[in-house]
């Protein structure tokens, strides 16, 4: 029977979870994560008289599990799961969920006056280390007092794991999914530094976003999909259709 390898670069505890998914589909699965996410700040800091907005699941993961303010906090959130997080949380007053940044930027431009006139000018965004640059810019021109809350940090890998070498010189890993940017990079990189393109030339690429797609192609990756739209599940659905 065939079966297809498939490398996930996700954080260890995300890269769990998806490799259950992966497997109740039939897959094999390889974990390699390429990051790791350390809290940076202390709960002294979290609290809030302003708009907060969260784009990401390991900031809403942080957020819920130190913020200690009222639950009734006007949030703007980028994502279902994250959504589903804050809300099981108990958090009441979630002004808009976007399914990505750019719907976040439309919602904010198109409702900037009503939300000041309601919550004031401020708007705090908590975020990683790494950032979208152009996203940050954006959200700046609105008119909004910005601040920007880094409240983890994320180190990456410096090579992957012999495992993991050793499955792509012997091309018995047919699938890599990549979840951000930063990750797409640092596996380009990796892939360069260990000298193994050629053993990627076949390798199949799935990304959640467009974005991700573009820059995976860029670094010389043929074989690129992206899913439909940025959640887990619409990959997911994407791997089904493969």
């Amino acid at each position: 029977m065939y079966w297809i390898m498939i490398l996930i670069t996700r954080p260890k505890t995300e890269a769990k979870k998806l490799k259950t998914l992966l497997e109740d589909l039939g897959h094999r699965a390889h974990i390699d994560s390429l990051s790791k996410i350390s809290f940076s700040g202390s709960k002294k800091n979290f609290y809030f008289k302003s708009i907060v907005l969260i784009s990401s699941q390991q900031a809403a993961k942080i957020f819920i599990k130190n913020y200690l303010g009222p639950k009734n906090l006007p949030l703007v959130i980028v994502g279902n799961v994250s959504y589903h997080k804050l809300i099981s949380s108990g958090f009441s007053n979630i002004l808009y969920k976007a399914k990505d940044s750019s719907q976040i930027l439309k919602y904010l431009k198109k409702e900037y006056s009503s939300l000041k006139n309601k919550y004031g000018n401020k708007l705090t965004y908590l975020t990683g280390s790494i950032t979208n640059k152009k996203f940050i810019t954006d959200l700046r021109k609105i008119g909004f007092e910005f601040e920007k809350k880094v409240i983890y940090k994320t180190n990456f890998k410096k090579s992957f794991a012999p495992a993991t070498i050793a499955l792509l010189k012997k091309n018995k890993i047919h699938i890599c999914l990549l979840y951000s940017e930063q990750n797409a990079r640092q596996f380009c990189e990796l892939v360069r530094n260990k000298n193994l393109s050629k053993n990627c030339n076949n390798l199949l690429i799935v990304t959640i976003s467009r974005s991700i797609s573009d820059l995976m192609k860029k670094n010389g990756f043929i074989n690129v999909k992206n899913s439909t739209y940025p959640s887990q599940q619409s990959l997911l659905n994407l791997l089904k259709r493969l």
